[in-house]
């Protein structure tokens, strides 16, 4: 049993361009993965839990966009939450959020101090995409001994196999605990 009070939800880079029809990124698996998510920060607001959101964020000239389309660029449509999750999360006094320019919420960011700060026992996380950004965030997270739950059906990817895949790393490598929302 989780304890809700030693626990944080991470929602990752739930964002127009991956989420949204024309977004830059955007994948069709997508849109089962949106009201998921939706239902678990819904509960988990209504229990107080804290709520870290990560946003991919990306200069125009970012050098990522030699391996991807341009997505993500500050202040942008498709930088932005998905309506939903926007208009749902806009007021509410728990939600930290924290702006990464790489695969890792870690890497170049204040996310470990936040962490360190909240002091959780147990990270659940949910977002896009398993396989990258959801995966290099978890693969830190354990690195630093935290307990970690994934909901599958809260996490997508533009390629089913690469999400099973990065599941399957995810528990069997890394031990985190899969769990289905629905």
């Amino acid at each position: 049993m989780v304890n809700e009070m030693l626990s944080l939800l991470i929602v990752v880079d739930m964002q127009n361009d991956f989420v949204t029809k024309g977004g830059a990124l955007y994948f069709e698996s997508a849109e089962r993965v949106k009201p998921v998510v939706k239902d678990i920060v819904s509960d988990r607001m209504s229990k107080a839990f804290d709520l870290i959101f990560t946003k991919d964020w990306h200069k125009p000239d970012d050098l990522e966009f030699n391996l991807f389309p341009p997505h993500c660029i500050e202040g942008s449509y498709g930088s932005e939450l998905f309506d939903d999750l926007k208009a749902m999360v806009n007021d509410f006094a728990g939600a930290k959020f924290v702006f990464k320019r790489r695969f890792s919420a870690f890497y170049g960011t204040d996310f470990d101090r936040i962490l360190q700060n909240l002091s959780p026992k147990t990270v659940e996380i949910c977002g896009v995409d398993t396989n990258i950004c959801v995966m290099y965030t978890v693969e830190e997270l354990r690195n630093r001994d935290y307990d970690v739950i994934v909901y599958e059906d809260g996490t997508g990817s533009y390629d089913d196999g690469l999400h099973s895949f990065a599941i399957s790393q995810m528990r069997d490598v890394l031990g985190c605990k899969i769990k289905r929302w629905r």
